[in-house]
């Protein structure tokens, strides 16, 4: 029976999210978190968020990057909300994968510093419907759907992890 793989690029602001049955994609899309301010409240945000993904999805493993590391107000967010994240994967007892940028990079594109626009066309070789999204005519949605296609890069990652462990 093929696993049930939940991939988050997890952000402050956006999560981009896809859910893989085997090598198929059931879902992806980009998730936007309302909580602003405190980190108390993106931390309550992503429980719910996270726990409904759980109880819609039953995902066997979860996929997440890993974060950059930079000095911002920004990254205690990001870091909160990834901590979240496993806790709540751990406490329904769903294993757990995660890489960074470079990995996934080079796991789709060949290349550890391919930038997001050749991910999302290495993606869109595999998968041609998504071929739509590459199609936005504005930056702040190049970057949006970056979201997307970086948690689609981190499924294929992981397929590719799992499968030659067979």
């Amino acid at each position: 029976m093929a696993k049930t793989i939940l991939a988050i690029d997890p952000g402050t602001r956006h999560w981009g999210v896809s859910v893989f049955r085997g090598t198929e994609i059931m879902i992806c899309m980009v998730r936007n978190l309302s909580a602003k301010d405190s980190t108390r409240n993106r931390v309550k945000e992503t429980r719910r968020v996270f726990t409904a993904m759980i109880r819609n999805y039953a995902p066997d493993i979860l996929v997440i990057e890993k974060p950059f590391s930079f000095w911002t107000a920004q990254s205690e967010y990001l870091n909160a909300i990834i901590r979240e994240i496993k806790h709540l994967a751990r406490k329904e007892k769903v294993q757990i994968f995660d890489y960074s940028p470079k990995t996934v990079k080079m796991s789709v594109c060949n290349d550890g510093n391919a930038n997001k626009e050749a991910m999302a066309h290495a993606i869109c070789l595999s998968y041609p419907d998504l071929k739509i999204y590459l199609n936005q005519n504005r930056k702040y949605k190049d970057k949006y759907w970056g979201h997307m296609f970086d948690s689609i890069g981190l499924g294929i990652c992981c397929l590719m992890q799992i499968t030659d462990n067979v």
